[in-house]
């Protein structure tokens, strides 16, 4: 599989894209998709599906969350291959994937917009969103206050269009490649569900069973604590706690966030160990002067009591001073107690067990103070307090490293896996083959010979359709469309760019494959015109495998320069030329600097033939149509003309 770049490039009109290849066309979204329109009234169908990840999923209809069955008649019916849009909460919600393709007939609700691909290839349209919605495209369009949109809103969404076989070829290789990118993400996941279920019971058998697997075991009173060393204590967290001071949560009520005043530590930022004071919302002085107890000195333990249930650190220095919400309790041990064990065991499984079975409400996760309080906790002497800890927490420190590797790997796999969707799609890389060289049993001679009949057949018939115009073709076909194979060399010629052998050759053998008649109504030296004898589309098969992608750019070729007369198509290929030659010399030329070189440094005929306005109207056809070179390829030459 060759994957580079394309040949030529244009502007696409679209801001985020800025180029695509200059045979690739724009179109609304509403030319080539329609919204769909297919109530379930009647509940026609009872397969319910769900948007979830960016992944049509089904989903039981019989958990349906309170709706009767008589509800889902308001939802509406998609069918394979239909893409599915979640165009609401656009200013609140800026994390979703808002895209994705149906894989089956099943009903989704009407909320989300149904689209049915009619003129595109409906998986590289869905490539094609998904990379729209990776770059928050969607979210710029429901701008200021508006959440959600319609199909009358996105139906002018621009699409990029590339051929109909680019985009099967560009779909096919985003399946495969996004596949084993999948499959390195999901063994990146099992391996981090692995580590941290490893990584639970090194912390739970360390705070739990003790280091010593001789050690006689008790029970400790209670089911979700198990066994424990004979020799350790187990009593209510309360009773470690020193005289006149309790187990307090914090500000119940922090009023208005300040840009100055105490800051305060909520449960949001339990969930990582590296708090950062400039990012803690802060509260009036007075205020804080309210819950005095909730003042951090450092070195006491924090636990999380609501929403973050479980997370708790050890109070470190640059917390001192600060204040503590309401989802936050302070915990403050005697001296039979390290902090640094009781984070641990505050951390493990069988707390957590704990945690769950005393949990109150519904409409918030949260735990009483008084359930902390009455918490058992396991204590064993200071001395294996000590060694525990730092067993356990070195050895938890290698499960972190790892881990944290495995996340970031997923992290490179998931930005390797939009950016190739985003290349694949916006045409900045060619998965197709085009520019894959010609298989080695087709030899030079006989990619000519398709090349030539192919043009040749095409333009059979058509008026002004002769010698000059076919081999204008077969420059381009080189030049732009990038089938360097044909190894011609053109030299700048009255005609424009001419390599006789090439055409000589080409002639030759379409003659002798018997495709083709060459014919000179009017005598020798009059204009020649081809006959075909083949069957038309006889090498077709064969020029598609040898060219690949390229195949549709010198179809584009075909049907832009076909209807124009021999004049004007000389006119182009010695534009394009002159363009072409100024940029591999490293000249940016401008379109003065083109018409120059073509009046007055090509051949001496052109100044006769030609005049500057035609030509610069000229020029803007051929950026209208795409055909805008790059520097690529070799340049013409004068041969022995100017000798």
């Amino acid at each position: 599989m060759s994957i580079r770049r394309y040949d030529s490039y244009r502007e696409s009109g679209v801001e985020w894209i800025r180029t695509v290849p200059t045979h690739w066309e724009v179109k609304p979204l509403l030319a080539v998709a329609a919204e769909c329109n297919r109530p379930n009234r009647g509940m026609i169908e009872n397969n319910l599906l769900s948007l979830s990840y960016g992944r049509v999923v089904r989903k039981d209809i019989n958990e349906n969350d309170g709706l009767l069955p008589e509800s889902f008649e308001t939802y509406q019916i998609v069918e394979p291959n239909d893409i599915v849009w979640r165009l609401t909460d656009l200013q609140n919600d800026k994390r979703s994937l808002r895209t994705a393709l149906v894989g089956e007939t099943g009903i989704i609700t009407s909320a989300y917009l149904a689209t049915a691909p009619t003129g595109i290839d409906p998986r590289y349209l869905s490539y094609l969103l998904r990379a729209y919605d990776l770059q928050k495209v969607f979210y710029s369009m429901g701008g200021g206050l508006r959440q959600g949109m319609r199909f009358s809103d996105v139906k002018r969404l621009p699409i990029l269009l590339p051929s109909e076989r680019e985009q099967v070829a560009i779909s096919d290789f985003l399946d495969r490649e996004t596949a084993k990118i999948d499959a390195l993400v999901e063994e990146q996941q099992r391996l981090i569900g692995l580590l941290e279920e490893k990584r639970e019971i090194v912390n739970s058998h360390g705070v739990t069973k003790g280091l010593n697997p001789a050690a006689l075991m008790k029970n400790a009173g209670a089911e979700w604590l198990g066994d424990v060393p004979a020799h350790w204590r187990v009593v209510a967290l309360k009773r470690l706690i020193p005289r006149g001071v309790s187990i307090s949560y914090g500000i119940v009520q922090p009023g208005e966030a300040q840009d100055e005043g105490v800051p305060f530590v909520q449960t949001s930022n339990m969930s990582d160990e590296d708090f950062a004071i400039a990012n803690l919302q802060k509260t009036t002085p007075e205020i804080a002067a309210m819950y005095p107890r909730s003042c951090l000195a450092g070195g006491e333990v924090i636990l999380g009591i609501r929403a973050s249930i479980g997370a708790c650190h050890v109070v470190p220095d640059l917390l001192k001073g600060c204040n503590l919400s309401r989802g936050v309790a302070r915990i403050e041990c005697d001296s039979s107690m390290l902090s640094e064990y009781l984070v641990l065991y505050l951390r493990s499984a069988n707390v957590a067990r704990y945690w769950g079975l005393a949990r109150q409400g519904t409409t918030f996760n949260e735990v009483s103070i008084e359930t902390v309080r009455n918490a058992l906790v396991t204590v064993p002497p200071k001395d294996e307090q000590e060694q525990i800890v730092s067993v356990v927490t070195a050895q938890l420190r290698q499960f972190t490293s790892i881990l944290n590797e495995a996340k970031r790997t997923i992290e490179l796999l998931m930005e390797r896996r939009a950016a190739l969707v985003s290349a694949a799609v916006t045409g900045k890389i060619q998965v197709c083959g085009v520019f894959a060289p010609a298989s080695p049993k087709l030899d030079r001679k006989r990619l000519r010979l398709i090349v030539g009949a192919t043009i040749i057949e095409a333009l059979a018939g058509k008026p002004n359709s002769g010698r000059v115009k076919s081999h204008k073709i077969v420059y381009l076909t080189q030049a732009h469309a990038g089938v360097h194979e044909l190894e011609g060399a053109y030299l700048r010629q009255a005609a424009g760019p001419l390599d006789v052998n090439l055409l000589d050759e080409i002639e030759a053998e379409v003659q002798n494959a018997g495709h083709v008649s060459i014919e000179q109504p009017k005598g020798s030296g009059s204009q020649v015109t081809y006959k075909i004898c083949g069957k038309r589309g006889h090498f077709r098969g064969e020029l598609d495998a040898a060219l690949g992608c390229r195949a549709d750019i010198l179809d584009k070729l075909i049907a832009d320069l076909g209807d124009l007369d021999t004049r004007h198509v000389e006119a182009v290929a010695t534009l394009y030329a002159v363009w072409n030659d100024a940029l591999l010399d490293g000249e940016i030329p401008s379109d003065d600097i083109i018409v120059s070189g073509f009046l007055n440094e090509w051949h001496p005929e052109k100044r006769e033939r030609f005049v500057a306005g035609e030509l610069h109207t000229w020029l803007d056809w051929m950026r209208r149509h795409g055909l805008v070179p790059q520097g690529r390829g070799s340049r013409t030459t004068t041969g022995r003309l100017f000798a």
